[in-house]
């Protein structure tokens, strides 16, 4: 848009200021010393308040200080650039005042961001240290080793950071690979083994050159009678080679599949001393310590989910190698290489463009890590092992040149081989640095910052394709808060007489419309209520939020504020939020009218909130009321805040008369300092006038609608606002190019409904091969998630004007609907009625067509503000919440439709099986044992009658598709929720388990008791509280795990079960479960499968669980007859169970074995002794 040269000389185009406040009311000229006087004034006032807890100010001030003391203590150099990546809670909150009152520059990191684009800010920022929370341990770690300029990480929530494990992620499904390995037709596609350049199947010689690698590099390490333990086997090429070596060979893998097939594999080559053992890499430790004398990983730390996760396995490792022992880690995806491995594919990619080859675009998922890593672990072990690190000499074999392999030995200690890159190995720290002694400071730190001070730095969209970094020092933001409490906070405490204001923050913290929040209401001696990530998304779930803490100013963007706006008019229920302040993007007419249309809202207030980063966040707002909103239409941004100067010019600077539209220019006082590495762009940007008065010229068009009445009326360049965040369609641009498969690509924003929710677009060129998800896909790494394009439409090519510029007026309609872009999988038909029910609310909410089952949502114009839509859709018509986050993983109509379906189905299935529900006596709930099911129990509740009510806890992950729980905790929380809808929160219950239900029973009345049931007693038949007999079996191969679990099923010894392979013992288990009553009716492989996987989860989670002292009164009954299955305690008849129970433990034994207490007639006795002991103590 051109700006028109006019010359006026006329009093109206005066520039118009804010007045401003001689007085900050404190004297405070800082962000440091304003919030310190807050906290005096007001220590035990709560200061902020999110979804887990609250914190007082002078909590927060005690908590800040020490966080600006430990920072203090690094001797950092003031404005040193400080990151903080914490989720939405009040240490976020702790850490960003500790930042600056350290006299550094606060840099918030929005832990949601793209790993990659979080590490371009760092580097941007040249971000000295980090402070993160637990939550984001792992990513923190990848951050600091793909950062050079990070010299430490503090974790505000952790006693010991290096503790803190990654969860597995996709690479580690055990679904997943369970499912390649099943379906695969050789050894190679067993193992995954593809090429990331051509997505084709390795050659058996690259595999045997694989293999012969990783046996040469071990070959001097291993001795005649070797044991060796290789995690993670895949389908065995690894095996193949170095197994002859060795005496015996235990191999792990995450999919009992791949186990399988390893050791048919190695009975066909002779190699009688393998086994295979379905084993995930954390859990190598109920293995015997010392019991190896070689340990292999080869190409498998790849797929681990980071840092910590590698850690504890090279920790866990290390205590299973006798003396003298070697670890051995090839294929290590090498971080100095990762760029280079990267731009090879994108390069092979262009020159491959027409010829079928699946190319990887990206390395999303696969864990690179530098040789410095594994010096620096070994520096810090105790027994101080060797390391020495090589190429990978596997010619053929992909990955190779990208890789390294490491030798770690415990013999002497020898020489680690130097490193090219010579990184540093970060520093962390955790919670325990925030407690040392420290030495005594005279005031309060920050107290002697300056306004002039840089305080905060904000990214915002670039024009290059590279974020920018507008630095703001401490005085604008002092402005700030000053006016905004003058104009806003002040005038409604009064109207409302309250003492304090209790005050929303429900923009992201990446975000400069936090600042506003966070400042003007903690600096002002306010309340801060934070809501979580998936609450301030969710129009309900933010509606509730602001109604149970009775907010009195709610912040919001206007399309966030229309959703609430849907869900208030749909639902009927209205906010009692007296003033909301709306800001990030233009404000339309018909919101208003819908507001003030609402009941109730005769004394609410909406302010209208216009301000660029450059002029920390606020320049100007114009407040709203039922009686004054249809003054002027469509909604202006008002006047200036107090200290702020406004002007409209020309294009050569000179001031505009009312209605003239111009460039809106900003100064006074609320100016930023510049933008970062930027000396050009801030000078362009932030000019001086004549009188040497600096301004900023924002690029907004404006106009004065009447003198001191600001309008915004739109952009003169590329820079847009889509759903209150700033974007340069030139960054977008930058990113689709980078793809080796767009040939030409232009990003624009349309309105394609006419609705005013503005959409990014995308038109590419493509070459040969390109695939619209796959660019998403691609996109989704670099770019923020309000950054994303919502449509990606083909085009031939870009239309161009007579100039050769790009004519945007001729890009193709949107309304064409052929040019929306889909998969390029071929097209599917609707086979179930869920598909097609869902098509149909997709062709509501995206006015498209919806044919095929692989439509995808995203891709045919849904984005994250219709997402929130339909959501609330699915609801209404399946009776399904769908979580925002999972309508991002599951896009087409298939993927949804199965995970309505999968929902549906779970909701209908409960863990907890109801017998007896009538009977007057005291509940029972009866745990399963480790084998999951509570079929066991139907024989106690017939004995016991219909007097007495039996609640039934069953396991989840029986079933096909069902997950496992890791833990007892986890295992016990689940099976309370489902329990709590079937009782009476005043009833008394007794908790009943046999074998491991024992342990879930004594974890369940500890879990209910802290939340006010009364337990009566816990009875365990037959369990025991040490985890000594649980590792021992877990620690048996597989034929003698099966012949003890099952001893009394006459399925033969361990040696003769050896003697089978992994397929003929679960046949043998099937045959023999048609004449016993141990195993389910009906079982077949597959299912034996899941429960053997049930056994040994169930297993862990009992090893790894440590009963709590309680004062429950415990009944525990044994049969007299010892089995395997269940050998007790030697020497201890209560099973160890004395040291837990506070109210003593009753010890009763009954005829029967382990196996037989619970089968007639040994139940009628355990019905007997039941009755007996309750009845007797009532």
């Amino acid at each position: 848009m051109k700006i028109a040269d006019f010359i006026f000389e006329d009093p109206s185009s005066a520039v118009i200021s804010g007045d401003l406040l001689s007085d900050a009311g404190d004297g405070c000229r800082n962000i440091a010393a304003r919030f310190s006087e807050m906290a005096l004034r007001h220590p035990l006032r709560t200061a902020v308040v999110d979804e887990e807890g609250s914190i007082s100010y002078g909590e927060l001030d005690d908590l800040s200080d020490r966080i600006a003391r430990f920072v203090i203590e690094r001797k950092l150099p003031r404005e040193s650039r400080i990151g903080v990546m914490i989720g939405r809670h009040r240490l976020f909150i702790a850490a960003l005042l500790g930042t600056i009152k350290a006299g550094c520059v606060y840099l918030p990191i929005d832990p949601t961001l793209p790993l990659e684009r979080r590490r371009k800010l760092l580097s941007i920022a040249g971000a000295a240290a980090l402070i993160s929370s637990a939550r984001n341990a792992g990513e923190m770690q990848q951050l600091e080793w793909l950062s050079p300029s990070l010299q430490f990480s503090l974790t505000l929530d952790s006693d010991d950071v290096d503790s803190l494990v990654e969860t597995p992620g996709e690479l580690m499904s055990t679904e997943l690979w369970d499912h390649i390995a099943s379906s695969a037709a050789d050894d190679i596609d067993a193992g995954g083994w593809k090429s990331a350049f051509t997505g084709l199947p390795l050659s058996p010689e690259a595999m045997a050159a694989f293999g012969s690698n990783a046996r040469n590099k071990i070959a001097r390490h291993i001795k005649e009678g070797a044991r060796v333990l290789e995690i993670g086997c895949a389908s065995g090429f690894s095996m193949r080679y170095i197994a002859p070596l060795s005496a015996s060979y235990l191999a792990t893998d995450l999919t009992r599949y791949n186990a399988e097939r390893v050791e048919v594999a190695a009975r066909s080559l002779g190699l009688t001393q393998v086994t295979g053992r379905h084993l995930a890499a954390h859990d190598i430790d109920i293995l015997p310590p010392g019991s190896f004398d070689l340990i292999v990983m080869n190409s498998v730390i790849e797929s681990f989910p980071g840092y910590g996760y590698l850690r504890m396995v090279l920790d866990k490792s290390m205590k299973l190698l006798a003396p003298g022992g070697t670890l051995f880690l090839g294929n290590l995806w090498n971080l100095d290489r990762h760029d280079a491995y990267l731009s090879d594919l994108r390069d092979f990619a262009r020159l491959h463009t027409d010829e079928g080859y699946a190319t990887r675009s990206n390395l999303n998922g696969s864990f690179f890590v530098p040789f410095e890593f594994f010096s620096d672990w070994a520096a810090r072990r105790p027994e101080k092992p060797s390391v020495s690190h090589s190429a990978v000499d596997a010619p053929g074999f992909d990955p190779a040149p990208y890789a390294f392999d490491v030798v770690i030995t415990l013999d002497a200690p020898g020489e680690s081989a130097p490193s090219a890159s010579a990184r540093r190995a970060p520093l962390h720290f955790d919670r325990r640095a925030l407690f040392s002694d420290y030495p005594a400071f005279s005031a309060s730190p920050g107290s002697e910052l300056t306004p002039a001070h840089a305080a905060y730095l904000i990214f915002t969209s670039g024009t290059s394709g590279t974020p920018k970094g507008v630095l703001v020092e401490h005085g604008p933001v002092i402005n700030l808060i000053n006016a905004i409490e003058h104009e806003i906070y002040t005038p409604l405490s009064a109207r409302i007489e309250a003492e304090f204001l209790r005050i929303s923050c429900c923009f992201s913290f990446a975000f400069d419309g936090s600042i506003h929040h966070i400042f003007t209401t903690l600096l002002n001696g306010h309340s801060l209520f934070i809501p979580e990530e998936e609450t301030r998304q969710d129009p309900e779930a933010l509606h509730r939020f602001f109604q149970q803490h009775r907010l009195h100013v709610a912040d919001s963007t206007p399309t966030l504020f229309a959703l609430l706006l849907d869900y208030w008019e749909k639902s009927g229920a209205w906010s009692s939020v007296n003033s909301f302040i709306l800001g990030g993007e233009s404000f339309s007419s018909s919101l208003a009218e819908r507001y003030f249309a609402l009941p109730g809202v005769a004394e609410r207030e909406i302010w209208n909130a216009y301000g660029p980063t450059e002029s920390c966040v606020c320049a100007s707002q114009y407040r709203m009321s039922a009686d004054s909103w249809k003054r002027h239409l469509p909604p202006p941004v008002g006047t200036p805040l107090q200290g702020v100067d406004i002007k409209v010019c020309d294009d050569a600077g000179r001031t505009l008369p009312v209605g003239i539209p111009g460039e809106i220019m900003i100064g006074g006082a609320g100016l930023a300092r510049g933008y970062i590495n930027e000396a050009e762009l801030t000078a362009a940007r932030f000019v001086c006038d004549e009188n040497g008065k600096r301004w900023y010229r924002t690029g907004d068009i404006g106009r004065w609608i009447q003198p001191g009445l600001l309008q915004f009326t739109g952009r003169e360049d590329r820079q847009v606002k889509v759903r209150g965040y700033r974007i340069e369609l030139s960054e977008i641009e930058s990113a689709l190019r980078a793809s080796p498969l767009v040939r030409h690509a232009v990003a624009v924003v349309a309105d394609p409904r006419q609705d005013g929710d503005r959409i990014l677009v995308a038109y590419v060129v493509p070459a040969p091969g390109f695939d619209a998800a796959g660019c998403r896909a691609d996109l989704d790494l670099s770019l923020p998630a309000w950054m994303m394009p919502t449509l990606i439409v083909e085009i031939d090519e870009l239309p161009l004007n007579s100039n050769g510029k790009l004519d945007e007026q001729r890009l193709p309609s949107l309304q064409t609907r052929g040019l929306l872009s889909r998969n390029s999988a071929p097209r599917y038909p609707f086979t179930r009625d869920t598909e097609r029910r869902l098509a149909s609310i997709w062709r509501s909410i995206l006015d498209v067509q919806v044919d095929s089952a692989d439509d995808d949502f995203f891709l045919l114009g849904g984005h994250s503000v219709l997402g929130v839509r339909l959501v609330s859709l699915l609801d209404a018509e399946f009776g399904v919440k769908l979580p925002l986050a999972e309508l991002f993983t599951s896009t087409t109509i298939s993927k949804m439709a199965d995970r309505i379906e999968a929902k549906q189905v779970a909701s209908t299935w409960k863990s907890v099986v109801a017998l007896h529900r009538g009977g007057k006596q005291t509940p029972i709930v009866c745990f399963h044992p480790v084998g999951g099911n509570v079929l066991c129990y139907k024989g106690l509740a017939d004995a016991l009658g219909a007097e007495w009510p039996i609640y039934m806890a069953q396991a989840s992950g029986l079933e096909a598709g069902q997950s496992l729980q890791p833990t007892v905790e986890a295992m016990v929380a689940g099976y309370l929720h489902d329990l709590a809808e079937l009782l009476e929160p005043d009833q008394p219950l007794i908790m009943l388990g046999w074998s491991f239900g024992g342990l879930l029973a004594w974890e369940a009345a500890c879990q209910l008791r802290r939340i006010g049931f009364t337990i009566d007693r816990v009875i365990v038949l037959d369990g025991i509280a040490s985890s000594d007999p649980i590792r021992i079996m877990l620690q048996m191969d597989e034929a003698e795990f099966i012949a003890t679990m099952f001893d009394e099923m006459g399925l033969g010894s361990a040696g003769f079960l050896r003697t089978l392979s992994p397929e003929e013992r679960l046949d043998r288990l099937v045959l023999h479960e048609r004449s016993s009553d141990y195993l389910p009716e009906g079982i077949d492989r597959d299912h034996l499968r899941r429960l053997l996987a049930l056994f040994q989860n169930n297993g862990l989670a009992a090893l790894r669980y440590h009963p709590r002292k309680s004062d429950e009164e415990l009944l525990l009954i044994r049969p007299r007859v010892p089995s395997s299955q269940a050998p007790g305690i030697p020497g201890d008849d209560y099973n160890g169970w004395l040291p837990y129970a506070g109210g003593g433990v009753e010890l009763r034994w009954i005829e029967g074995t382990h196996g037989q207490m619970l089968q007639p007639p040994f139940v009628e006795e355990l019905a007997g002794h039941i009755c007996d002991t309750i009845l007797k103590s009532l």
